[in-house]
């Protein structure tokens, strides 16, 4: 599979899971179409709504890693040794969440989804070895909050989840 391919897989595995996630607290999901972007047009319970997923990587370097590896039109291109320490992986991973988070407040083109559907839901992966999405939707919730305060209503809710598992955590 090539990179588009994968990435595309992805958000339906993610889609389909947040659907079976809204639908044990009784809410339907229908998604209408994926135009990108948004990674899915839908509908809760009847009202439209959109879906945008993101995910925030440990460091630039593991991004780079897992992605090039999984796809087959890309060299893969291992974590250098140099770059596999870290001193404070909380802190170091508490600004990467962040900032995955405001670049899709500051995205344009989100922005223009948002001015045409109106606020839609924000999905963050978590890929993270030092921490959890459970964890880090309680611990961050504060400093996102923050750092999103003088930014528009574009994301009526934004979900934590982990890769692996996709279990999903509300932060806003």
């Amino acid at each position: 599979m090539n990179r588009n391919e994968i990435m595309n897989a992805h958000e339906d595995s993610v889609i389909y899971s947040f659907k079976r996630y809204a639908a044990s607290f009784g809410d339907v999901i229908d998604v209408i179409s994926k135009p990108e972007p948004p990674d899915a047009i839908i509908t809760i319970n009847g009202n439209p709504s959109w879906i945008e997923i993101t995910d925030a990587f440990f460091s630039p370097e593991l991004a780079e890693s897992i992605t090039t590896n999984v796809s087959d039109d890309k060299l893969p291109r291992p974590t250098p040794k140099e770059k596999r320490f870290c001193i404070d992986p909380e802190e170091q991973f508490s600004s990467i969440l962040e900032g995955v988070i405001i670049k899709k407040y500051d995205k344009d083109s989100i922005r223009n989804v948002y001015k045409q559907y109106g606020s839609g839901i924000l999905l963050v992966g978590i890929i993270n070895p030092f921490s959890s999405a459970k964890d880090l939707a309680t611990s961050e919730k504060n400093k996102i909050e923050e750092a999103i305060k003088s930014k528009d209503s574009r994301f009526s809710k934004v979900y934590l989840y982990d890769v692996h598992e996709h279990i999903f955590h509300r932060v806003l």
